[in-house]
């Protein structure tokens, strides 16, 4: 299977994942094995989903990386998200099925645990929907995979709890799940202000956090709402929690809020209000240089770098020799050179019995070779060694261990 560009696709190709409705994202728009048409790939591109997972014998195997059980039940998260903010925009979120999210979430980790090698962020459920609700569900997928692969981190940070439920992130996909709640109970005026600018200085726009500690307060877990007030304090002493409440930082944020701050801020970069969606690669990359990096917790940083590749496995890429290949794994000491196989022209991928060429691992390749574009960005000069500023290999692997 491999994850193209919807305006890369041609009629014939088969789906190896289902298309979710946009606008709700538990519902199907098409099923596996759909086999795509002009007018269908057409139909896509209007409602703005951008990539699309098809499939391709040869490289079947991929296939290890998605689970087909933990995509639907990140759907269901994902239309759970949506029913939620349209339930407190207008003003109906005094019964909230609190239990089901939990619920929920708990199926979802529960199959991240037992399928970890599909425990990777290849990308956005959802697109072209409501982008707040893309946001939100993106966000929470994310501070799981962060949350599992921290769990040695946790334990330590939560010394006070059972080293057992220390290391339990559920509550923790929770707070992801409602972190931006608040932000529907913000005037038109402020929101809109916001989706115009991206200015986070403005005082209005940023009781957003303080609003949505209110609504769930006493109604989830401490971890959780506290996760909500908290998503934009900064590991430096930086950033907000509302006005009403002070302005902390490093340690005696709660490791939870730390999480989804990394988690945020990414996808944030990812989507910038004032821009086109931007490549992982350019994400990842701001977020590890000066003046952001200092926002986070080292280890939280290190975390999102073993989880999200700055080129996920399945991703169709051009190399800078102009050679056509689809990302195998990767290596998080060495980010920006992943392993890969060479293919045929992407264009050509609805002729099934097309050979495969050699793999190459591009940390032992020539600094000349290198990937040179990738879901339509040309991100030649965006890739980037691991930075000194991370715990080295060894720190970490100590740190996150129980």
């Amino acid at each position: 299977m491999l994850r193209i560009e919807t305006r890369n696709a041609t009629p014939g190709m088969k789906l190896a994942l289902p298309v979710q409705l946009p606008q709700a994202p538990s519902r199907l728009l098409l099923r596996v094995g759909y086999k795509l048409t002009a007018q269908t790939i057409h139909k896509l591109a209007e409602l703005k989903i951008r990539t699309l997972w098809v499939g391709y014998p040869s490289l079947s195997f991929l296939s290890e990386v998605i689970n087909a059980d933990t995509v639907q039940t990140q759907s269901v998260v994902a239309g759970q998200i949506t029913k939620t903010f349209e339930a407190v925009q207008q003003q109906s979120s005094a019964k909230l099925p609190y239990h089901l999210y939990t619920r929920s979430i708990s199926k979802l980790v529960h199959q991240l645990i037992c399928n970890p090698q599909s425990a990777v962020f290849l990308g956005d459920l959802s697109e072209g929907g409501d982008d707040l609700m893309r946001h939100s569900s993106s966000v929470t997928y994310l501070s799981l995979l962060l949350g599992l692969k921290l769990e040695g981190y946790l334990v330590r940070e939560r010394r006070h709890v059972d080293p057992a439920r220390a290391a339990e992130v559920v509550n923790l996909g929770l707070g992801a799940m409602l972190h931006d709640v608040g932000m529907t109970l913000l005037p038109e005026a402020v929101h809109a202000r916001y989706e115009a600018t991206g200015d986070e200085s403005d005082p209005a726009w940023r009781e957003h956090t303080a609003l949505g500690y209110r609504l769930v307060r006493g109604k989830v877990s401490a971890t959780a709402a506290s996760t909500v007030l908290h998503h934009h304090q900064h590991y430096d002493g930086s950033g907000f929690a509302g006005a009403d409440f002070p302005v902390m930082r490093q340690k005696r944020i709660h490791i939870f809020a730390r999480i989804v701050t990394v988690a945020e801020q990414f996808d944030r970069l990812r989507y910038p209000t004032d821009r086109p969606g931007q490549p992982t690669v350019w994400a990842l990359r701001c977020m590890l240089e000066a003046p952001l990096f200092q926002r986070y917790d080292p280890q939280v940083l290190d975390a999102l770098l073993a989880v999200v590749p700055p080129y996920a496995p399945g991703s169709v890429v051009t190399l800078s020799d102009g050679r056509h290949a689809v990302v195998i794994d990767h290596h998080p000491q060495r980010p920006c050179r992943p392993i890969v196989q060479l293919i045929p022209d992407p264009s050509r991928l609805v002729e099934e019995d097309l050979p495969l060429g050699p793999m190459l691992d591009l940390a032992e390749q020539s600094p000349r070779v290198f990937v040179a574009h990738c879901d339509g960005f040309d991100v030649s000069d965006l890739n980037f060694e691991r930075p000194t500023i991370l715990p080295k290999p060894e720190e970490a692997a100590s740190a996150l261990s129980a």
